[in-house]
């Protein structure tokens, strides 16, 4: 018996010893990582942007009445020239246009799950235009319309809008946007000869600036890329309606009466940030 518990003793101590041993031999015990939860990305707030595209428009010039009083009674349509070839040359006339188009933009978003509402408005600049030879509606075959030209310029639109989107990823918004618009024309008609070589009995010019106002809708992309900064593609459709303009003298049987309609095709990428003075960086991303 006394023998069985020296024995007892002599191996717990062996094993007491192998212990720090075998210990130093395992690998050291690290803490599991910490999980680093997913950026949720809040679309509401402030934002500016610049963008640069292309601007398409539809331009038609239509003669709708000649009246040289010092020949007629000066009615619209006109006794002399009513039912001739005159008013149907180079008449109605297109004017279309197009040029690249550098803009400014800024709104506010509110998001509310995984929909965006918001407003926007932007400015642009496309310098388009286009001359044609002779008068629209005003010269004949017999005699050409000698020097006279009609030009239509282009420069700045603007629109205010609203616009509504659908998250289809947290970081990408597809949206609609739809509202008012706004652009500035320029008309020029100038009689270089006199009739019946062209239209004006002396030498004439006349220039009228006319800012159209219209409605405007399309649609497009924003993606925001990283942290405040949005991508985006957009298509806008414009329709202005037409004006009717009187241009030279009455007095001198020069006057004419005629119409410009006005629809724009704009499309552009733009560059944005995302100011978001709602809610606190950290609690953006």
């Amino acid at each position: 018996m006394k023998q069985a518990i020296t024995m007892a003793i002599g191996a717990l101590a062996v094993t007491a010893l192998a212990l720090p041993a075998s210990a130093a031999d395992l690998p050291p015990v690290t803490k599991a990582p910490a999980l680093t939860p997913a950026p949720v990305y809040n679309w509401s707030g402030f934002y500016i942007g610049v963008g640069v595209g292309g601007r398409w428009t539809d331009t038609t010039w239509d003669t709708l009445c000649l009246e040289p009083i010092s020949l007629g009674t000066g009615g619209c349509p006109h006794d002399v020239f009513a039912g001739t070839t005159r008013i149907r040359n180079a008449n109605p006339a297109s004017f279309d246009l197009s040029g690249i188009r550098g803009s400014v933009y800024a709104g506010y978003n509110w998001q509310f799950a995984s929909w965006v509402f918001g407003i926007e408005g932007d400015w642009g600049w496309a310098d388009n235009s286009k001359t044609i030879s002779g008068i629209p509606g005003t010269w004949s075959a017999t005699f050409g319309p000698g020097g006279d030209v009609a030009r239509v310029r282009d420069n700045w639109d603007a629109s205010a809008r609203a616009r509504i989107g659908y998250l289809v990823t947290p970081t990408t918004l597809v949206y609609a946007t739809g509202g008012g618009s706004w652009l500035e024309k320029e008309i020029t008609a100038t009689c270089n000869g006199t009739f019946p070589f062209g239209w004006c009995g002396v030498p004439n010019a006349q220039k009228l600036t006319k800012n159209y106002t219209g409605w405007t809708a399309g649609g497009g992309i924003d993606w925001m890329f990283a942290p405040a900064w949005v991508f985006r593609a957009e298509y806008r459709y414009a329709d202005y309606g037409s004006s009717t303009f009187q241009f030279f003298n009455p007095a001198t049987g020069d006057d004419f009466t005629f119409t410009v309609s006005q629809k724009t095709h704009t499309a552009y990428a733009g560059l944005s940030y995302l100011f978001n003075w709602a809610a606190p960086w950290t609690d953006r991303y």
